[in-house]
């Protein structure tokens, strides 16, 4: 499951962390990959493990449990 940098930045910058925002725009690919991106998520403060649960849970409420 890939999860779009910009929802990473848009966390950041709404939490004020501008640095962390400027660095995950600079480190992160457009589409991250929690598995394959998870050394920098880590060097940015994000567990990719909890990223990736969290991503999972909004995606399966986004399509529907009949879907």
């Amino acid at each position: 499951m890939r999860i779009p940098k910009a929802h990473l930045i848009e966390q950041f910058l709404t939490e004020g962390d501008f640095e962390r925002a400027e660095r995950a725009d600079r480190e992160l690919p457009d589409e991250v990959d929690p598995t394959a991106d998870a050394d920098t998520l880590q060097s940015l403060g994000i567990d990719p493990t909890l990223l990736l649960t969290s991503a999972a849970n909004l995606e399966d409420r986004v399509r529907g449990p009949d879907d």
